[in-house]
């Protein structure tokens, strides 16, 4: 079965087709926790040259100093440097952990497009918890962990398709604007990474660090939706994923999406879908009618 909690951990890809890695190639992607002060990285004093790295906080708080200047890094924010680099980033003495996602990448395409985000946007990069990027390096780590990126030629068209959509989120002025608070994109990120699990909006509150009621108002303040819908809302399209890609039963899509049996599942994605699991599975996804 597939594991849809992703533990902290890392992965190192390397491959030897001198094509793709000119094109672009994942070098490594993880998921970690730092709390110590030792987590200290200088960019130019890396062994690992002519790489690229993408790094999205999720919780507590980080720190990196560019060009002589401090940027501290909280929930939702992001960075893109190179290497070698005049920078830092580390543990800030104030902070006692710091939860983040990277993936550092490597090839002409990735470097042309790393290059160009930083003259027109910079370093530090805002996301939303359900943007492109994310959930697509959400969708790469699991993955890794499930052992599934096996080969050269599979890696580098993830890398790329990667790549595109960082650079598709930073041409859009609308979403590099849109904010959201610490707290709910804690609780989106807690959505996110355990919808396989029996939770809920209660528990979605506790990791955002806010009351119910605060949380659900400011919740459906920010992402138009509440906590519920949003949820349900990753989980049908896990769904949706599973029932085009995969030979699992209802019953077992059921379980892996936070489902407690399939009658209840075939209920909420009808609801939602306007079709059953077993006719999209079969049709794809229904079209739209005519005139909206």
């Amino acid at each position: 079965m597939l594991k849809q909690s992703l533990q902290h951990g890392s992965y190192g890809y390397r491959f030897s087709d001198r094509n793709l890695q000119n094109l672009a190639q994942i070098w490594s992607l993880g998921w970690e926790e730092q709390t110590s002060s030792l987590y200290d990285w200088d960019g130019q004093n890396r062994r690992d040259t002519g790489k690229f790295i993408f790094q999205y906080t999720i919780s507590g708080k980080g720190a990196i100093d560019i060009n002589g200047d401090t940027h501290i890094l909280t929930p939702g924010q992001g960075f893109i440097v190179n290497i070698p680099g005049n920078y830092r980033y580390y543990l800030p003495d104030d902070s006692n952990r710091w939860e983040f996602m990277y993936i550092t990448l490597y090839g002409d395409v990735v470097k042309h497009y790393w290059n160009e985000i930083q003259k027109d946007i910079g370093y530090i990069l805002h996301f939303q918890p359900d943007s492109e990027p994310v959930t697509y390096l959400l969708k790469l780590l699991q993955s890794a962990t499930a052992k599934e990126i096996s080969n050269a030629h599979q890696a580098s068209g993830l890398a790329y398709q990667f790549t595109m959509n960082l650079v598709t989120y930073c041409t859009s002025l609308e979403k590099r604007l849109s904010q959201w608070p610490e707290e709910i994109v804690e609780a989106s990120m807690f959505a996110n990474n355990h919808y396989g699990e029996d939770i809920g909006p209660d528990d979605m509150a506790i990791a955002s660090g806010m009351s119910r009621y605060h949380f659900t108002r400011q919740f459906k303040h920010y992402t138009n939706a509440t906590p519920i819908q949003y949820l349900t809302d990753i989980r049908i399209k896990k769904a949706k994923e599973l029932l085009l890609n995969t030979k699992y039963s209802a019953e077992d899509i059921a379980k892996l999406t936070g489902y407690k049996n399939a009658n209840y599942f075939n209920k909420v994605f009808k609801k939602v879908t306007g079709t059953s699991p077993g006719k999209f599975r079969t049709e794809g996804q229904p079209s739209p009618p005519m005139g909206t």
